[in-house]
């Protein structure tokens, strides 16, 4: 452990010693293309963040945990797709769920399920069966930003979003205007990792009219190595764990009312079955396509008020699969309608309030289901629906700002919930600080009440401190500090012929995080750690045998580093890595074991203007060092280690015309 400290450490040193880059040159082009990273370390702190609040605040004083991740650190960073990108911030990591999907873990807890709720331009995409994220579906490329808040959000988003909120935003078309094409292909150490390609158009329109069409292909492979189930068989992931994902995305508005329609489908082969067994007759083919339309329209009102009402429909099939060995073809719908009111009763105070409804419902294909998965009593449809209503009230006062704000849920399947939200925040010259009290709850979704029809909300209880001091005009350090309770959690369970959910008495989380930030001019370094204890765990399948302090599949200490430096006005060099600790997990049926710390490396060379003047190539390697990384089961769901891909040589290119 302590030699991989060490190598991040030298690793960082030299950028954050008082390397100038006043040598370097200042072309026009290279302004153009690195405006974002030309700010100064002030404006990136003080970027304004409507996420944990709907209002625009200032980073520093938003009353969440909040990690802005911006377009330029995406792309110069060489990432293949959302797993990279989030996989560099310290709360997250990622785990094996089943079917070669990977799940989010945060802060040492397992998210997957109706957790962490991810919305994609506006548009949730966990899927409305059992609320699960196919983080392998989303286009990198098309990202403008990324905001996350590394906390509860239930109190304006409900109960998808215990653990954390990660609000994606792709490109306007103010901030495209004009087309992009784009296109990666990615060489593992043995066979092809990836490819895929893209195309995204956007305009400002006479009259005000804002339109923008994206769309993205991609084929890629979970991994090029070998899988190994607990009764010993073993198969090659090599051709055999297929994902393809699908994407179109369309946007207009005009005279402040939008529409966004998007299209998106994730087709993934798997050889590990629901219980982590080798599948002997090939590889399931497992699909998730789904449809969202949002309408929405601002009406600005006398006295500073503004109303934004708002409809949504979603169609989705999630877990589409018609091979004979486990049939499953559902179809969920949602149908959502709201309305969000703002006050701006004086340049020091807000009020936000806001009501939702939505009606989710699910129809069964009899015929191509099989019938574990079916309703036991014969019926092919169920319905339930959902009001909520909301408030938040900001004050900005001398010594603080104050902000308060709760949800109150009522379904009618599984009944209501509360989630309440206190926070003190405040920026005092070059120092700012946070207290954060907050209450959220996982909603149990259509699935999890099919099989249970008891099942109840899981409840959160969660302390958040935040500090950060601004040493100097290029150097910023911060601390926090969490306490996560979870009541009655939502657990899944399989024993090999059903699987089930059910309540279990408690489990949680305690632990700390560290951020350094350093930016001078052109050159960066972030350095990021999170350390993470168990509190008072009572779910025997999260658990660790002899070691009280852990949870199943995730390390107590992560360390991330990420840093970008010029080396010539179109050339820029961006190194990453990421440590982790020890984690424990099951090595058989019954058996849990050590998996040793690993550390995974990455280089990227980004270059601009070459061999056009609005063209960006990146090389990058990926897994440097070749850790040998697996995905973990963070429960005990039979699953062994899924492995990760091999080392990997990317290659991407982006035309904005």
């Amino acid at each position: 452990m302590r030699k991989n400290y060490l190598i991040l450490t030298a690793c960082l040193l030299p950028w954050a010693a008082g390397f100038s880059v006043a040598d370097w040159s200042d072309g026009n082009e290279e302004g153009q293309f690195f405006s974002l990273e030309r700010a100064s370390l002030e404006q990136t702190l003080n970027v304004k963040t409507s996420v944990a609040t709907r209002s625009a605040m200032n980073l520093r004083e938003t009353p969440g945990l909040v990690t802005v991740i911006t377009r330029e650190e995406i792309q110069t960073s060489g990432a293949r797709d959302l797993v990279d990108v989030l996989s560099m911030v310290p709360d997250f990591d990622f785990g094996v769920d089943v079917q070669g999907n990977l799940g989010l873990g945060v802060r040492g807890q397992w998210g997957n399920e109706g957790k962490v709720l991810l919305l994609w331009d506006g548009q949730p995409f966990n899927e409305n069966l059992y609320s699960t994220v196919q983080f392998d579906r989303f286009p990198v490329d098309q990202i403008e930003r990324v905001e996350i808040i590394k906390g509860p959000g239930s109190v304006l988003y409900g109960g998808n979003a215990e653990l954390a909120v990660i609000n994606i935003l792709t490109r306007s078309p103010a901030e495209l205007d004009g087309s992009s094409a784009y296109a990666g292909y990615g060489q593992g150490e043995t066979a092809r990792a990836r490819g895929y390609a893209g195309y995204s158009y956007g305009k400002l329109l006479r009259g005000g009219t804002e339109l923008s069409a994206k769309a993205f292909w991609g084929q890629a492979q979970r991994s090029d190595r070998d899988y190994t189930d607990f009764s010993g068989a073993s198969v090659s992931l090599n051709g055999s764990s297929d994902i393809r994902p699908t994407d179109l995305n369309f946007y207009a508005a005009r005279n402040d009312a939008s529409l966004r329609l998007i299209y998106d489908n994730l087709t993934m082969g798997s050889r590990d079955n629901i219980d982590g067994s080798v599948i002997s007759t090939g590889p399931a083919k497992i699909s998730f396509p789904a449809l969202s339309a949002e309408l929405r329209k601002t009406f600005y009102l006398p006295h500073l008020v503004r109303l934004e009402p708002y409809v949504r429909y979603s169609w989705s099939k999630p877990w589409l699969e018609k091979d004979p060995y486990f049939p499953y073809d559902k179809t969920a719908r949602r149908a959502t309608a709201g309305l969000t009111a703002y006050y701006q009763a004086s340049p020091y105070s807000e009020l936000l309030a806001g009501g939702e409804y939505f009606r989710d419902s699910v129809s069964v294909d009899n015929a191509q289901t099989a019938p574990s998965s079916r309703y036991p009593d014969g019926r092919t449809s169920a319905a339930y629906y959902n009001y909520a209503v909301y408030a938040q009230a900001a004050l900005n006062l001398v010594q603080a700002n104050l902000i308060a704000g709760a949800r109150y849920d009522d379904n009618s399947q599984y009944g209501s919930a509360l989630s309440p939200r206190l926070a003190v925040t405040k920026l005092v010259d070059d120092f700012n600080f946070k207290a954060i009290y907050s209450q959220a709850f996982r909603a149990p979704s259509i699935e999890n009440i099919r099989l249970n029809p008891d099942i109840k909300p899981e409840k959160e209880y969660s302390v958040e401190l935040e500090a950060g001091y601004k040493f100097s005009e290029t150097f910023f350090l911060s601390a926090d500090a969490f306490r996560t309770d979870i009541n009655d959690p939502i657990v899944f369970s399989y024993n090999g012929s059903s699987e089930t959910y059910r309540n279990y008495g408690r489990t949680g989380t305690q632990g700390f995080g560290l951020t350094a930030k350093y930016k001078n001019g052109l050159l960066r370094a972030d350095l990021g750690y999170l350390f993470y204890a168990a509190r008072d765990n009572k779910v025997d399948s999260y658990s660790v045998p002899g070691h009280d302090s852990y949870l199943l599949g995730f390390p107590k200490h992560k360390i991330t580093l990420n840093a970008s430096f010029p080396l010539s006005s179109r050339l820029r060099l961006t190194p990453s890595a990421v440590y982790i600790s020890k984690r424990y997990g099951y090595s058989d049926s019954g058996t849990v074991r050590v998996f040793g710390e690993r550390t995974m490396g990455n280089l990227a060379l980004c270059l601009r203007g070459w061999p056009a003047e609005r063209t960006r190539l990146t090389l990058s390697v990926h897994d440097i060092f070749k850790s040998g990384y697996s995905y973990i089961q963070p429960y005990y769901g039979g699953h062994a280690p899924l492995p990760a891909p091999s080392r990997e040589l990317f290659l991407k290119g982006e035309y904005d015309f």
